[in-house]
């Protein structure tokens, strides 16, 4: 995730969006208070329309095993086999409809490596996967560079409101509104100092490496 590369993650359930967005949405980093200088606690959203399907774009966030062929800064990923399981007729908050309905949860275990020098990270997190509408990345207990850390993912169809004309009769109609979200407190001053300046780059080239890769494996 944020990576949805950064951490051995979990991916659990998130919620929203509400409105809808042909273009880039919301970019917005939140620095929380800081000691020394340095913020330890971080947010950042963003939200950008695919030119994919939901399905395309879904299948490439949940490819974890794949991440460090294009996430920036991701130099090692892969699920842990025996960590995978499926939830059958869980209630999910679809965020187009804003109701709950049953779906099969599958839930993983993920390694990833975060490279920057001089450090490369390694982390593990829980994954949850809500097909078709949502991924949450959450960083297990115990990671040596955050306190907590968690990602959302959401997908939904960008279709016209009813009545409402296409803004672009030539675009593709099969496009998806994407939103991102991580929040992440680092566990100590010596990792804010190191890695604050390189988290916040990663996170505002995160959508564009996953839209590069939309456009890598489907064209466009």
């Amino acid at each position: 995730m944020f990576l949805a590369a950064v951490a051995r993650q979990q991916i659990c359930a998130g919620a929203k969006p509400r409105g809808r967005s042909r273009g880039r949405g919301t970019r917005n980093f939140f620095t929380l208070p800081t000691l020394g200088g340095f913020s330890l606690q971080k947010q950042y959203r963003d939200t950008l329309v695919f030119p994919f399907s939901r399905e395309q774009v879904f299948q490439v966030v949940a490819d974890v095993d794949r991440y460090s062929e294009f996430v920036p800064m991701c130099v090692g990923s892969k699920v842990l086999p025996d960590s995978l399981r499926t939830d059958h007729q869980v209630l999910s908050m679809n965020p187009e409809t804003q109701r709950a309905e049953p779906i099969s949860r599958r839930c993983m275990q993920a390694e990833l490596v975060v490279g920057y020098p001089p450090f490369n990270e390694r982390y593990t997190s829980s994954v949850e996967l809500e097909h078709p509408w949502r991924i949450v990345a959450t960083a297990a207990p115990g990671s040596a560079m955050f306190k907590h850390m968690r990602t959302v993912w959401e997908f939904a169809e960008n279709r016209p409101r009813q009545g409402e004309a296409p803004a672009n009769p030539f675009i593709l109609p099969a496009s998806t509104l994407v939103s991102f979200s991580i929040e992440f407190e680092f566990a100590s001053l010596v990792h804010a100092q190191t890695a604050s300046l390189v988290f916040d780059h990663m996170a505002k080239r995160n959508l564009a490496a996953y839209l590069g890769r939309c456009q890598h494996l489907h064209g466009r």
